[in-house]
C-alpha cells in the first residue's frame, strides 16, 4: 500500500487535487457562473476524500507518519477544505 500513495502517479494526481483545491474556488467565484456551483461542490467534495483517503492509508502503511508535521499539516488542510462546500457547512 505504501508503494501504492507513494507511485508517481498518485503522486501526481494529488498535485492536481492540491492546485484545484488552492486555487479553484477563487477562480470559480470570478469567471463562472453560479449555475456550476454544484458541480464544482462536488468536484471539491471528491478532493475532499481523496485526501482523506490519503491520510488514512498514509496512517496506516506509513511507520511514524502520525503525528508529524506532514499528518498535521494534511489533517488541517483537509478540515480547512468543509468551509468551501456550503452543503456540508
Amino acid at each position: 500500500m505504501e508503494k501504492c500513495v507513494d507511485h508517481y502517479t498518485v503522486v501526481i494526481f494529488m498535485t492536481v487535487v492540491t492546485a484545484y483545491s488552492l486555487f479553484f474556488d477563487d477562480i470559480r467565484v470570478l469567471l463562472i457562473s453560479n449555475k456550476a456551483d454544484e458541480t464544482f461542490f462536488m468536484i471539491t467534495f471528491g478532493c475532499l476524500l481523496s485526501f482523506a483517503i490519503e491520510i488514512c492509508i498514509s496512517s496506516y502503511c506509513k511507520e511514524d507518519y502520525i503525528g508529524t508535521f506532514f499528518f498535521w499539516l494534511d489533517i488541517i488542510s483537509t478540515v480547512s477544505m468543509i468551509p468551501d462546500i456550503p452543503w456540508i457547512w
